[in-house]
This record gives structure tokens, sequence and C-alpha cells, in this order.
């Protein structure tokens, strides 16, 4: 996971120390009273745990905790071990019950460049982060926990648990979580909350006092989401859903909540795309279970159905852009970045984004598309039924939507998420003869090896309309004839982007992450204050660059003082500034190509305060080709024309 917008529907798990090596025990209940001092950064726990089974009193715990203070019955124990794995003797054949007493001061939290305030629970002013798995709690091996959590906070702040509000009072509030499908994570921060019920489900927002504004808002457009995902999955899993604002630049998806950058959600685009994606999330990976020893597939399904599935359902336009983003991210992915949908466990840099999400995502398009809307509707609920609060893989989703169908997927969902790569299409030949009173247009299209098997969509321009048909292709070839009632006048493959595929070179106009994405870059700092060309550059590159001068063939990155830069462009082989970004702002950035042909990126500011402005907004516009800033105000911005596609040709009749 990653900080920033970035993070945005990702879900957050840790772990502190491998598994213990004794049995597991049948079954682990905490008590726990939880005394949180967000400013202070001090935590003290009592946690009152009762195992039983028969399996060794075997925890762990953060060694910010150690030492830990044990009784069993009230008689002080010992504890053996530390300073993150404790063993206690057992209280009696079969049940123990302890008493772990500990306390310590948290991780500050940092809000520069971690999003998690490090890989330990963290607290500041601001409010307080201590995630699932990071060893605030105590933790055993078993097969079922579960969790009784009063927390208590100082004036002045609330707090907020993965779990279900038990009792609430000013002085306190107790959680329970039974059974636990995940460590919880505690939260608290100078909130103000604000509540709605809807159909039996608590919805909150916990929001500082100047951004409660936003409160109606956002909890009218979760009773919707949950409304909506309910109708098409299943009724929603948990009690109620709560929006925290967070101290830190992050987007994080949790059981019955979300934890989001306080200077993100006055945001527009939060409430209508990042919002439903968090919610979703309480179905996919928090409902049912990720297995990741065969891959993540719940950010594919969660991008699928919400952020791409609401965008089509309001806007088809909008949806088909999102498609092309899609696979021209793809398109600027190198190879040697790229992977399959079942090595994809988490988002940690951006080329994990464009498999996990953007490819994953696809598939399912890609499989309702083959499916039809109601076999694949009738998957989801099959897939949900099956495996709510259980680990799921791929496989399993398979097998649902198969009992769906009534159809073998072995081989679709092998091509997809087994394979690393995607098919390069080509249209070889399309020509067109008169045949009585209508038209026969010959279609000849190809790919490259190994091959796929691929129902391509093509969709032909006649005198009277558009015709659309699809060619099944399975080898590196394969033909089709379409007949027509009226005269073609042009044909083109797969020009609504509904197969993921890489780009014919005409359909991939140049964006920044053509650069940003690969590690061959090299990076050429022009002029001074070559130090915030670095933090640029470091901030830009997702695979770094090496700075230098440019060798052939490969990409290159120019950043600097806008006369350096220009004086430096011919030098490089590279042509100068684009005339319609010529003058405008106080920095400009586009994309072309070095002599060679290789990818280049140009970043040229006016002076040092113009540089600076683009550390934190230019990294969010890696799919566009070129941009004027004002500031920090991206002013205008842009992708260039695309060139000859060669999927698409002119028909003459014969």
């Amino acid at each position: 996971m990653k900080s920033g917008l970035a993070a945005i529907g990702a879900i957050f798990w840790l772990i502190l120390a491998s598994p213990c090596p004794a049995a597991s025990a049948a079954e682990v209940t905490h008590d726990a009273a939880i005394d949180l001092d967000p400013a202070e950064r001090r935590l003290e726990v009592t946690d009152q745990v009762t195992v039983t089974g028969g399996a060794p009193l075997e925890f762990h715990l953060s060694p910010r905790f150690s030492p830990v203070r044990v009784e069993i019955d009230g008689r002080p124990a010992d504890a053996v071990g530390g300073p993150t794995h404790w063993r206690v003797p057992a209280a009696a054949a079969g049940v123990g019950r302890v008493t772990i007493r500990y306390s310590g001061t948290l991780a500050p939290l940092d809000d520069s460049g971690s999003p998690f305030g490090g890989d330990e629970p963290g607290s500041g002013e601001a409010g307080s982060f201590l995630p699932g798995g990071a060893g605030w709690l105590p933790r055993f091996d078993a097969d079922r926990t579960t969790y009784r959590l009063a927390v208590r906070v100082p004036e002045g702040y609330r707090a907020a648990v993965t779990g279900d509000l038990a009792e609430e009072t000013p002085e306190r509030s107790v959680f329970t979580v039974d059974p636990a499908v995940e460590e919880p994570s505690l939260f608290a921060g100078r909130w103000q909350m604000r509540e709605r019920m809807a159909g039996g489900l608590r919805l909150r927002t916990l929001f500082e006092p100047d951004l409660e504004h936003l409160s109606d808002d956002y909890l009218q457009a979760s009773e919707s989401y949950i409304a909506h995902f309910s109708e098409r999955i299943g009724a929603y899993p948990f009690s109620g859903f709560s929006i925290l604002s967070a101290p830190l630049p992050v987007g994080l998806g949790f059981a019955g909540l979300t934890y989001i950058g306080r200077q993100v959600l006055p945001l527009p685009f939060m409430r209508g795309q990042s919002l439903p994606h968090e919610i979703l999330h309480n179905w996919w990976g928090n409902g049912v279970l990720v297995d990741y020893t065969s891959g993540n597939w719940s950010e594919g399904l969660t991008t699928y159905m919400a952020d791409y599935g609401l965008t089509a359902e309001r806007d088809p336009d909008a949806a088909r852009e999102m498609r092309f983003g899609w696979l021209r991210d793809y398109a600027a992915l190198p190879e040697a970045r790229d992977g399959s949908l079942a090595g994809f466990t988490a988002r940690v840099h951006g080329a994990a984004k464009i498999v996990g999400y953007n490819k994953s995502a696809y598939l399912f398009l890609m499989l309702r598309d083959m499916l039809g809307d109601e076999a694949f509707d009738r998957g989801i609920r099959l897939f949900w039924d099956r495996h709510r609060f259980r680990k799921a893989g791929w496989s399993d989703l398979r097998a649902s939507f198969e009992a769906a169908s009534d159809r073998d997927l072995g081989g679709f969902f092998d091509q997809w998420v087994n394979r690393t790569g995607a098919p390069g299409l080509r249209l070889t030949e399309a020509s067109a003869t008169r045949l009585g009173e209508g038209y026969a247009l010959a279609v000849r299209i190809g790919q490259g090896e190994p091959a796929y098997r691929l129902d391509v969509p093509v969709v032909v321009e006649t005198t009277g309309g558009q015709v659309r048909r699809t060619i099944p292709l399975a080898g590196s070839e394969a033909a089709g004839t379409i007949d027509l009632d009226a005269p073609p006048l042009s044909v083109a493959v797969d020009p609504e982007y509904r197969l993921f595929r890489r780009l014919a070179p005409g359909e991939a106009p140049p964006i920044l992450r053509d650069v940003t994405l690969d590690p061959a870059t090299r990076l050429v700092l022009a002029g001074p204050h070559q130090d915030l060309g670095r933090a640029l550059a470091s901030r830009l590159m997702d695979a770094g660059a090496a700075a230098g001068e440019p060798r052939a063939g490969a990409p290159v990155a120019v950043i600097g003082i806008t006369a350096d830069v220009y004086e430096a462009l011919p030098r490089l082989g590279l042509e100068p500034v684009p005339g319609r970004l010529a003058g405008q702002g106080t920095a400009r950035v586009w994309t072309g190509r070095t002599a060679a042909g290789a990818p280049a990126l140009v970043v040229a500011a006016d002076d040092r305060a113009a540089l600076e402005s683009l550390l934190r907004p230019l990294p969010h516009y890696g799919r566009q080709s070129y941009l004027v800033f004002q500031g920090r105000e991206a002013v205008e911005r842009g992708i260039w024309p695309p060139g000859d596609n060669p999927l698409k040709r002119s028909v003459a009749v014969e």
C-alpha cells in the first residue's frame, strides 16, 4: 500500500511475526480495557483472555509493550520469552484464563511519507492509528477469536474500532467483534460525530469540526451505495459503516469503516468514485476474505463493480475512456515489470496497480461480455453466498461462475489469471464485394504468440449505420465474413476497447507514464535547484531513474529551470517546447520522443518556487501527455492526438 490518493481502496494487513509454532487453540476470547492518550502517545491495556482447546498460552505483542505482566486467576505468573513472542503456563487442562497487562509509548504518526506512521501503531496530537496486526493487542493462533474492547480516550477525542458498537458514553466506548475475520483496528481523533440509521445500519461520519459540513452528503451517499450493492450481491455484512477523517495522506478500507486523509475528503471524486470503492470492499475483501496464496482478486472485482460499474451506468462515454485509460497505462508498463493476476497480492507501486486493479477489472468486464448480464449476476451472488466470511481464491470465483452459467471456464481463467502479458491484435485484411442485394465484408485478424482465445469485437461503418460482430480468434489468425445490407465505409477492430490487450502503436499517444514507469529512464537535471529536481524525480519515477546523459533507446526525463531546460533540448536531440505551451503558466510539462524514438518527458519550471509547487500535484497526472501549471494548479492538460490506427481501415466495394 502507498500513501496519497493512490492508496484508495487498498486493504491493509501487517504480520508482526511468524505464527506461533504451537497448535492453534479452538477459541480465544479477549475482554480488554484500553486507555489511549493520543497526544501523549500512551497506550495502557488490561486484556482478560480465555483460551479453550488445550493449546499452550502463547501470544505475540509489539516490543513497544515489553515487559508484560501476567496473572492467572488473579495470581502473578511468569511470562517467558519476549520481546515479541510470549508463553505463559496453562491454568488448567483444556482451558486457560490469563490477564495480560502492558503499557507503552506509540510511534509518532508520520504524515510526510509513510501512510501508517511506520510499521508500528502510531499516535500524535491529531489522533491515533493502531491497525490490526501491528501488535497493539496480544495475538494468539486460534480457530475462532472474539473481542470485547472497552476504549477510553481523553476529553476532546473520540475512538472507533473495526467492530460493532455495543455501548457508548462520554467516558468510554465498547466494541465487540464476534467472530473476528481479522484483528481489530483502533482509531482516535478530534472528531465530531454525525449519525443516521438506514434500515437497521448505523452510518457515521467522524470528522474534525472544519469538515463536519461534508457529513450529510457522505451519509446520504453511503446509504445509497450500500443499498445498490446489497441489491446486486446480498445483504450488507456488517452492522454499520463509518467514514473517519485521517491526519495521514491515506485512503484505507477496513471492515465496516474507511479511513481517509482529511485533505482529500472535500474533493468531488471522493464521494463519486472512492467512497463506493471503499464501501464495496465490505463485501469483497472484508466480507469474502482473500486467499492470498493464489492472488488478490478483490481489488479487481471492487474496481470493476464500483469504479467502473457506477461510471458505466451514468456515462457510457466516460466508461469507454476508463477502459482506454487502463489499456494506455498497460502500454506504458515495461515488460520486465508486468506480472500475472495470480502473482498480485497488494499494491506496492504503480506497476502493481496496472495489473492487480486494472487488468483484473478487465477480466470481469470480459467475463460479463462472454456470459451475459443474467449469468454474470448469478455468479456474483453465488460467490457471495458460498464464501461469506471465508477465504476464497480465483478458483472459487471460477467455480461460482461455472455453476451460474453451466459453462467450463477453465481456459478463460487460466489465460487471464495465470499468464503474464496480453494479446496484441492485427487487422490483416478488409475487403468488400457486392453480393446480390447486399454486401459481404471479408475480415482477417491476427495476434502474436502465445495465442489467446478471444471473441474479437469488429465494428463496421456503413452508409446505413454501424454493424457490430465478433470474430472468434484462437490461433495466430482467423477470418470472418460479415453480411451487410448497406455499402461498408470502414472497419475497426475492438474500437470500444472491450478486450484487455496491447494497444497498437497508433492507438497509444505518449503520456508521462511511458517514462515514469520505466526503470531504464535516464534523468537529466538542467540548471540550478537540482535538489528540487531530484526530489521531484523521486516522486515521479515509480521505479527510480539514474542520473546521467541519455542512452540510445532509453527513456529520458529532463527536469529543471525553464531557460536551462530549453537550452539543453537540442543537445539532447529533443524538439523545442510545443507552441501551445510556450510562455504559458509558471511551469510546463510535456512528452515527446528522442531522435532514437524513445519516450521523453520534459519539466520546465520558471523558478525555484514553481519547481517546488510541482512536488505534490504532478505525480497524479501520469495519464497526461502535457500540462501547464500556474503554481500548484494544472490550468491546462491533455493527451496528444493519436497517430494512424492500424486496427482501422477504410473499405471500398470491389
